[in-house]
């Protein structure tokens, strides 16, 4: 039983920190970041306000706090879809394509909260910082998988211009279909974004340098 007892309490913090992330993740989601306070995150996590301040130097503590556990989610749930599909470089690309698409990630309650982290990412340098990093590996991925399928199929593709395209067609249609599902479906957005890869995988995707080169010699 002693050798239980140091687990517990260092255990304990970290629990109630994770409670109030949560919390906080909620809050942004129902009141934005203007309705976001220490109060209200207490009150949502049934807590009380000083419990908040033990934990948490304040609100930008907590939001950028938020903001990478946001990222840790997106990113597990990324891995997880990636670990059922086929080890290839194709496979995973579509699996993170279907992931994109599929809850936990397609949920119009994370739009408001990533809104909002968006809109300070211009202003705050740590939460430029968390958003530099999250975006960071999400680029990383892709490219590692496009590079894949480019040296398999002999392409002649940029893997870093390629990725940065995907990632701009995922976000605007994720973004798109969390403003208004009924737009287009979940389906139709997964449908548009393997468009996009048979285009990859059959050689017809250019960087925009590219088609500049193709265009003035012409």
């Amino acid at each position: 039983m002693a050798d239980k007892e140091p687990k517990f309490t260092r255990d304990l913090p970290e629990s109630r920190r994770r409670q109030l992330i949560e919390a906080t993740a909620r809050s942004l989601a129902r009141h934005g970041l203007d309705g976001t306070t220490v109060r209200v995150v207490a009150a949502e996590a049934g807590v009380s306000p000083g419990l908040v301040r033990h934990h948490f130097a304040g609100m930008h503590d907590l939001i950028a706090e938020t903001y990478r556990w946001s990222g840790k989610e997106f990113d597990k749930a990324i891995r997880h879809a990636l670990g059922e599909a086929p080890d290839h470089p194709e496979a995973q690309l579509r699996a993170f394509v279907d992931a994109s698409f599929t809850a936990p990630i397609l949920n119009t309650d994370l739009l408001a909260v990533w809104l909002t982290f968006w809109s300070l990412t211009r202003t705050d340098p740590v939460i430029h910082e968390i958003h530099h990093k999250v975006y960071g590996e999400y680029r990383k991925m892709l490219q590692r998988y496009i590079s894949g399928i480019v040296e398999e199929r002999k392409l002649n593709s940029d893997p870093r211009m390629a990725a940065l395209t995907l990632i701009a067609l995922l976000d605007g249609l994720w973004l798109e279909h969390c403003l208004d599902p009924e737009t287009f479906t979940a389906e139709h957005a997964r449908q548009i974004a393997h468009d996009w890869v048979d285009h990859l995988r059959s050689g017809r995707f250019m960087a925009a340098s590219r088609v500049a080169d193709v265009t003035s010699a012409a």
